[in-house]
């Protein structure tokens, strides 16, 4: 689980940009009141949960359901918000491994941390990697799940924003921010393809 591979260390220099772009206009998102239904029968999950967002956004409630609580909570967050975050569509579920930490129980085995990795696979196949830790399964997946969520969310707007100060850098002649800015999203556009989400901005 603690393997790593190339592709996260272009992802964190990737998430340290997005943070510097976006500054104090970055997102961050909170799950709470989730409930989860299981239907051993049909093999279904019905999840149901609030998003809270660290700006002015009104909180959503959001439902769902698929194969299980990952899959569920997925389906939910495409389906409420990929028409609005358009990058939330050109993603797809790829991997999703759990270690359980028994060396780190308190007092039994059965209250170790859990460790999460669940990887998400660009139209390009490149994978994007999240990492989340809990001593519940369910509360260590929907981590994982928000930070994905969050990484795309705001690298969509980081981008938009970039390409926003490159037009606003070139009115202004100055070129050595037209170059940060043009590398800036150069570097970001290695992790997913943001055609779309520029020309639908327009």
């Amino acid at each position: 689980m603690n393997n790593s591979f190339p592709e996260e260390e272009l992802q964190k220099k990737c998430a340290s940009i997005v943070k510097d772009v976006l500054n104090k206009n970055y997102i961050n998102l909170f799950i709470s009141n989730f409930i989860l239904k299981e239907d051993d029968k049909e093999k279904i999950s019905h999840i149901s949960c609030v998003i809270s967002f660290s700006n002015e956004r009104e909180d959503v409630i959001m439902e769902g359901k698929g194969r299980g609580v990952v899959d569920a909570l997925m389906n939910a967050t495409i389906a409420q918000f990929g028409e609005v975050f358009f990058s939330l569509q050109r993603v797809e579920f790829d991997d999703f491994a759990m270690r359980v930490k028994f060396k780190n129980s308190l007092r039994r085995r059965t209250d170790a941390p859990v460790e999460i990795k669940l990887a998400l696979k660009n139209k390009r196949g490149q994978r994007i990697y999240f990492f989340a830790e809990s001593r519940s399964m369910v509360v260590a997946a929907i981590s994982v799940i928000r930070k994905a969520f969050e990484y795309l969310i705001n690298a969509e707007r980081a981008i938009l924003q970039l390409r926003e100060s490159i037009f606003e850098a070139k009115g202004r002649n100055r070129r050595d921010l037209v170059t940060k800015y043009t590398d800036q999203m150069a570097r970001l556009v290695k992790i997913i393809s943001y055609e779309e989400v520029i020309k639908k901005s327009k």
